[in-house]
C-alpha cells in the first residue's frame, strides 16, 4: 500500500527538521543565548519549538511535564539557563525520532483518524501535524529574522529535492 500522506508529511518535517539542526550546529555559541530581545534568543525559540512539538505528539494534554528535559519549561527560561546547543540537539533528535515513529505507524489511514486531545488543532491527527509543522516554521522565520537583525548568516530554507523554487 502507497502512503502517499505519511511521505509527504515527513518529507516536510525533514526540511523543516534539518534547518533547525543547521541552526542548531551553525549558530555561534556567542549569539546562541545571547540576545537584545529574550524573547528572540535562538536557545529560547529552538528549546521551545521542540519542547511544544513534544507536546503535541504525546496524548497528554492535560499531563504533558512541561520542563521534563531539562528542569525546566521553555517559556520559564532565561540566558542564565538555556540549555546548551548539544543539549537542545540531542533533544531535537529525540523528538524528531518520535514523531517520525508516530507518523510511521499511523499510516495514511490513522493520519485521517479523529482525534479526541489538542480538538483546537482540528478534528484529524493530520491537522494536528500540520499545526506543528506550522509551529516549527513560524519559529524558524523568528530566528532567521533575528539573525539578519543581527547581521549574521542566515540558515538556508531547505525545499523538495529535484524542485528549482526557493
Amino acid at each position: 500500500m502507497k502512503r502517499v500522506l505519511c511521505d509527504s508529511i515527513l518529507g516536510h518535517f525533514d526540511l523543516i527538521w534539518g534547518m533547525y539542526e543547521e541552526a542548531m550546529i551553525d549558530i555561534q555559541d556567542e549569539h546562541w543565548s545571547d540576545g537584545d530581545i529574550e524573547y528572540l534568543i535562538p536557545a529560547r525559540q529552538c528549546f521551545h519549538v521542540i519542547e511544544t512539538a513534544d507536546y503535541y505528539s504525546s496524548d497528554k494534554q492535560d499531563a504533558f511535564p512541561w520542563g521534563h528535559r531539562f528542569g525546566v519549561r521553555a517559556r520559564e527560561t532565561t540566558r542564565d539557563n538555556y540549555p546548551s546547543q548539544s543539549n537542545i540537539l540531542r533533544y531535537h533528535r529525540d523528538v524528531q525520532g518520535r514523531i517520525t515513529d508516530w507518523i510511521e505507524t499511523l499510516g495514511d489511514e490513522g493520519l485521517l483518524r479523529s482525534q479526541d486531545v489538542f480538538r483546537w488543532t482540528g478534528d484529524t491527527v493530520l491537522s494536528r501535524l500540520l499545526y506543528v509543522l506550522s509551529h516549527y516554521r513560524q519559529h524558524f522565520g523568528e530566528i532567521n529574522a533575528e539573525l539578519r537583525r543581527r547581521g549574521l548568516p542566515r540558515i538556508k530554507w531547505k525545499i523538495v529535492e529535484g524542485s528549482d523554487h526557493e
